[in-house]
């Protein structure tokens, strides 16, 4: 049974809720099938066959399936590109291996053929070199919002791998300023902000003196112009903003700026505006501005008042929050019940309580913690009291390795015969540690990976083949060579990245989940997932056509209520919250299945919603909303949909965060 919430009731009075259109019914249930049989085989040549379909659906979806598909003849792939012009046809180009040729002979095509430019300019911030820089930053700034945006964003992504002049520097700042749109200065200036390199001096006064004149809409370009200049002019930027507006700022910005203290500060204004940020209404901006003071001694005693009476012992601010707080102060152990207090039996707040506990407990004391929180009926809390082992051991003394080696070894053993994936995976570093694993322990990891099996538990093999090419690489090549010639692609790039020397087998297809293609001629095109949280609702605009596959494995695990209590195990501020993991619910989980990677040429700009994997072709069902945009991410994962409602609510996830149904109406 579907439910309405309040706030949906506006999208349906828009969207109403009409049946799905006889055609696109046709289209899912007669075209895609076979369309998708070259898509679960990454046949390109088969694909390259669907672009000629006289379905503009079906070609749209055939081009972006080339994105992840690698194909025998690049050249020809460029001429159907071009014969076609569309803006799905030039993404599958972004991640080709194009030849410096290849590239040349894009760059001709700009001057030759002006109404290839739009796609061009998508390519151009792939796979453009220098010349493909020069020849944009001569081109006329058209009027248009979508034209220049893909001209500035040109720009910015091939800025980030070029040595600019100061002439370069200065047009694209010029160029970046004299937009009125936000979004243009954000694109202009993203190399800039990326890489992190240092502005010549003449054109950091030129940002500066722009900067003082700057009046757009949005925070975006305030935001990318903080980065770049607060290593060198931390006061100056904090300055830019007027101090009571810190306490209300966008989140976005808000963290941007706690972070740029953190990693260039402290100064006496800084932490003016770290006090500040304290009483901002977002948890995560409070945490970042926290990470911030934690940077300095003589800033965690100038506010501990202000940290304690506004966060640390405030029961109405989050938990996770709070025991950010209490690690931010020079003396927590005065707060020891308080810690326990707050974290409680919550799993997903235990690393936060350790973070604060090794502070003033002995490496005994600390171990003896540990292991009692190791014996424990709770799978989660027994992971994270593993992951903390696995980070905290590295860094003991040599004398205490001495002492409890051994004792920790038998305790790693035993846990081996018991624990899962993902608690293996967090044992790495235990793994590297000779105090714990001698030189003559490989047999240990053969036994423990022979419970394992590809392609489920693809993320163990990566970890651990890791640890045995530093420690046992000889002992190991047999086992690794058999592993190779399974042909798990996703494994084999891991292992050719560490180094391995693997006799590659066949690459054979994934087993994936075939969609039930009536179902989705069910479904309405667009159809809108609800996702209920106590913080309120998130509501997501899904993409049928563009990601069948994956939507169709959400909409059995949504059905059967396989997502209602799971977290979002997952929060980077400025990026990302990730969910949905309906295994383990620490990450590392997955739904018992797997569906290719569904790339798109859509953008990951802010609110848009895509899917987590451990490479090509892993994807199952686990989720993630962008914060902001992140173009880096674009045809690498798949595309979902876009939030439409809630974006407010994404702002203030925080790791733990339950999901209390989710659910999408039709």
């Amino acid at each position: 049974m579907y439910k309405i919430p309040a706030s949906i009731i506006i999208l349906l009075l828009i969207a109403g809720c009409a049946q799905p259109d006889p055609e696109i019914k046709r289209v899912l249930v007669e075209e895609y099938p076979p369309l998708y049989e070259a898509v679960f085989a990454r046949d390109g040549e088969m694909l390259l066959e669907f672009v000629d379909h006289p379905d503009s659906i079906i070609r749209a979806q055939a081009w972006s399936a080339l994105i992840q598909t690698p194909v025998e003849d690049t050249d020809l792939h460029l001429q159907k590109v071009m014969q076609y012009n569309s803006e799905q046809a030039w993404a599958s180009l972004w991640l080709k291996e194009l030849t410096a040729k290849q590239v040349d002979y894009l760059n001709s095509l700009w001057e030759e053929n002006p109404g290839l430019r739009p796609g061009l300019l998508s390519v151009y911030a792939e796979q453009g070199n220098e010349e493909t820089l020069n020849m944009l930053l001569e081109y006329e700034i058209p009027d248009e919002f979508e034209y220049e945006h893909a001209l500035a964003f040109a720009i910015g992504s091939i800025s980030r791998t070029v040595d600019l002049s100061l002439d370069q520097q200065l047009q694209i700042i010029q160029q970046a300023l004299a937009s009125s749109d936000s979004r243009i200065t954000q694109a202009y200036l993203y190399g800039m902000y990326r890489a992190r390199k240092e502005l010549h001096p003449d054109a950091k006064t030129e940002l500066i003196a722009l900067w003082d004149n700057y009046y757009p809409e949005g925070i975006e370009g305030d935001q990318f112009i903080a980065r770049i200049l607060m290593p060198t002019d931390l006061d100056m930027v904090l300055r830019h903003f007027a101090i009571e507006r810190y306490q209300t700022m966008d989140v976005q910005l808000a963290i941007e700026l706690a972070q740029g203290i953190a990693a260039h500060g402290p100064s006496e204004y800084s932490t003016v505006i770290l006090n500040a940020l304290l009483d901002h209404r977002n948890p995560n901006v409070i945490i970042a501005a926290l990470q911030a003071i934690q940077r300095n001694e003589d800033v965690q005693e100038r506010l501990f008042r202000d940290i304690m009476n506004k966060v640390g012992l405030m029961e109405y601010q989050e938990p996770l929050t709070r025991l950010e707080a209490l690690n931010t102060i020079n003396d927590p152990a005065r707060y020891q019940q308080v810690v326990f207090e707050v974290a409680g039996n919550d799993p997903y707040l235990q690393s936060g309580k350790y973070e604060v506990i090794r502070k003033f407990y002995s490496e005994n004391d600390f171990y003896n913690l540990l292991v009692r929180d190791l014996d424990t009926e709770s799978r989660l809390n027994k992971f994270y009291a593993i992951q903390e082992l696995g980070n905290w051991w590295p860094n003991v003394s040599e004398a205490f390795k001495q002492e409890k080696g051994e004792e920790a070894k038998e305790l790693i053993i035993n846990l081996l015969e018991e624990v899962d994936r993902s608690m293996i995976f967090v044992m790495s570093p235990l793994f590297m540690e000779p105090s714990v694993i001698g030189d003559d322990d490989y047999p240990i990891f053969e036994r423990m990976l022979a419970r394992f099996e590809l392609p489920e538990d693809v993320e163990v093999y990566q970890s651990v083949s890791q640890v045995l090419y530093a420690r046992f690489e000889e002992q190991a090549l047999q086992l690794i060579d058999s592993l190779a010639m399974q042909g798990n692609v996703a494994l084999n790039r891991t292992l050719i990245s560490q180094g391995w020397d693997i006799l590659q087998g066949n690459y054979y297809p994934e087993a994936f989940r075939t969609p039930d293609w009536n179902r989705l001629a069910k479904i309405t095109t667009n159809p809108y997932l609800v996702i209920e949280l106590d913080k309120g609702e998130i509501i997501i605009k899904l993409d049928v056509l563009s990601a069948p596959a994956t939507i169709a494995g959400m909409d059995s695990l949504l059905k059967a209520g396989a997502y209602d209590w799971v977290p979002f195990h997952r929060v980077v501020p400025n990026f990302v919250i990730q969910g949905g993991d309906v295994e383990t619910q620490d990450g590392f989980g997955g739904p018992g299945y797997v569906v290719p990677t569904e790339a798109s040429s859509n953008h990951y700009n802010r609110a848009m919603v895509g899917i987590a994997s451990a490479g090509t072709d892993t994807e199952g069902s686990q989720f993630f909303v962008m914060h902001q945009w992140k173009p880096h991410l674009n045809g690498r994962y798949t595309i979902i949909g876009e939030v439409v409602e809630g974006m407010d609510v994404v702002d203030r996830v925080v790791p733990g965060n339950k999901v209390i149904d989710m659910y999408w109406y039709r």
